[in-house]
C-alpha cells in the first residue's frame, strides 16, 4: 500500500530549515599551490605593497615632468638620455634636471623622476632625446601600493579561491594559506536492481549511474566517498547509514525516498533516531527529496530517477555543501533570454524545470526547444538539452512565443 507525501515544501523554505543545521568545517594551513578550488578560512590582508616599487607603465622616458613644460611638435625640449632601465635591472640610477633614462615597461623608476613619456612622444637622437608633449607628474607611472597596498583586505573569508585569486597571493609572496576543510559526502545508493559499473547486467538489472553522475557534480567542493550499493532491506541499510556517519560530514542517499513500501530511507532514518526536516519538495522533477539529521549528522535523501536526482542535487545537496565548505554567497547560473518555440505546460503551486536545447536563428534570436517536460528517468534529456527553463509556482506554463529565462548548465556552448 502506498502512502502520499503530506506536504511538499518549496526550495527555499526547506534549504532555510536544514541549513542551521549545517556546520562549516574546520580549518587547515596549506599550500598556496595547492589551494585551487578550496575556501578561504580567514580574511586575507596583504604583507606588501603592489606594485613594491614606483614603475613604468610604458615603454619611453622617464623624465621630471617639469623638464617637458611647453614640449610640442614644433617645440620639441631636449633631454640628455643617461641610461637605461629593463624590468629586474637592480643598478641605483637616478637623473637630474635636463635629463632622462630609456625605461621599459615594469622597470623601476629612476631617482628624481616622476613620470614616462611613452615612446611615440619622443624622437631619440644619439644620446639625446626630443620629448614632443608636455607629459604631467605621475603620468605613465604604476606608483607603489596603486594596485594592493600593505596591510589592506584583499580576500575575504568564505571567498572560494580560483585563477585570479591564485594570481593575487602569488604576486602577494604568499606561500601557505588558511582553508575550510574540504567536506567528505558519503554516498548510498539504494535498490535491489543495482549493479557497478563494469557488471554484467541480468534480468531487471541497471548500472548504478546515478552515483557516478553525482561524484562528478559534487567533486568541485567536496570529497566524494562511496559507501556502497543497499539492498531493500532495513538492515542493511541502517548499517551503511551508520558507516557513512562514521567518516562523512554529509550523507547523501540515492533512491528509496518516495512513498512507496519500498522506500525504506525515511523509515530507516527514523529507526536510527533521526529527524525528518523536510520530505517532498515543491518541485518536478525532484519531488520525493528528503532532508534530515541523524547523530548531527545532515542528510540529503535524493529521489532515484536521474533526472530528478540531478535537479534535486542542484537545488538542495549543492548549497548544503557549499554551507559545510564555507563558502559565503549563492551558486549563479549563466543564464540567456531565449523564445519557446512549443508550449510548457505546468502545475499550480510546483516549480517545474524543463529541459531546453537552444539554438540560434539567422537574425540572432536565440530560440530555446523543450527536450522533454516529464519523464524524469529520461538520461539523455540531460545531454541532448542545454539548461533549464524554470517555471514558478504561480505560473501555470509558458505559452509558445513566450520569452523565457534559461538557466544554461553546460559549461562551453555554441550558440
Amino acid at each position: 500500500m502506498t502512502r502520499i507525501f503530506k506536504e511538499l515544501t518549496p526550495v527555499g523554505e526547506a534549504l532555510g530549515l536544514f541549513m542551521p543545521r549545517l556546520h562549516r568545517m574546520t580549518s587547515e594551513i596549506i599550500q598556496v599551490t595547492k589551494s585551487t578550488g578550496r575556501v578561504l578560512a580567514e580574511d586575507l590582508l596583504s604583507p606588501m605593497d603592489i606594485p613594491p616599487f614606483h614603475r613604468a607603465a610604458f615603454d619611453g622616458y622617464a623624465v621630471r615632468s617639469l623638464d617637458t613644460f611647453g614640449a610640442t611638435a614644433t617645440n620639441p625640449v631636449v633631454l640628455r638620455v643617461v641610461g637605461q632601465l629593463r624590468p629586474g635591472d637592480e643598478e641605483d640610477m637616478g637623473i637630474s634636471a635636463g635629463e632622462a633614462v630609456e625605461i621599459a615597461t615594469g622597470a623601476y623608476l629612476p631617482e628624481g623622476a616622476d613620470a614616462v613619456v611613452p615612446l611615440e612622444y619622443s624622437r631619440r637622437s644619439g644620446e639625446h632625446v626630443e620629448i614632443i608633449r608636455q607629459i604631467p607628474p605621475g603620468a605613465n607611472v604604476d606608483r607603489r601600493g596603486s594596485d594592493v597596498s600593505k596591510g589592506q583586505l584583499i580576500l575575504k573569508r568564505g571567498t572560494r579561491i580560483g585563477p585570479f585569486e591564485m594570481l593575487l597571493m602569488a604576486s602577494l609572496n604568499l606561500t601557505e594559506v588558511g582553508v575550510f576543510r574540504k567536506p567528505v559526502v558519503s554516498i548510498i545508493s539504494t535498490g535491489n536492481e543495482l549493479v557497478e559499473l563494469g557488471s554484467s547486467l541480468g534480468k531487471g538489472q541497471i548500472v548504478n549511474s546515478n552515483r557516478y553522475a553525482l561524484e562528478s557534480l559534487i567533486s568541485e567542493l567536496a570529497s566524494p566517498r562511496f559507501v556502497g550499493i543497499a539492498r531493500d532491506d532495513e538492515e542493511e541499510l541502517a548499517s551503511m547509514l551508520r558507516e557513512g556517519m562514521k567518516g562523512g560530514d554529509l550523507v547523501v542517499t540515492i533512491a528509496g525516498t518516495s512513498v512507496g513500501e519500498r522506500d525504506l530511507v525515511p523509515r530507516v532514518v527514523e529507526s536510527l533516531g533521526g529527524e525528518i526536516v523536510v520530505h517532498g519538495l515543491s518541485i518536478m522533477p525532484g519531488k520525493p527529496t528528503l532532508l534530515a539529521e541523524v547523530d548531527g549528522v545532515p542528510l540529503v535523501g535524493l529521489p532515484g530517477s536521474p533526472v530528478a536526482a540531478m535537479v534535486a542535487a542542484i537545488e538542495v545537496l549543492l548549497p548544503s555543501i557549499a554551507r559545510l565548505a564555507g563558502l559565503e554567497g549563492s551558486l549563479q547560473w549563466p543564464r540567456v533570454r531565449a523564445v519557446l518555440d512549443r508550449r510548457i505546460a505546468s502545475r499550480p503551486g510546483i516549480r517545474h524545470y524543463v529541459r531546453v536545447s537552444l539554438r540560434r536563428e539567422e537574425d540572432g534570436e536565440i530560440v530555446a526547444t523543450p527536450v522533454r517536460i516529464t519523464g524524469s528517468g529520461i538520461i539523455s534529456s540531460l545531454t541532448k538539452a542545454d539548461g533549464f527553463v524554470v517555471v514558478p509556482e504561480d505560473v501555470e506554463g509558458y505559452e509558445s512565443g513566450s520569452e523565457v529565462e534559461v538557466l544554461i548548465y553546460r559549461r562551453w556552448l555554441k550558440l
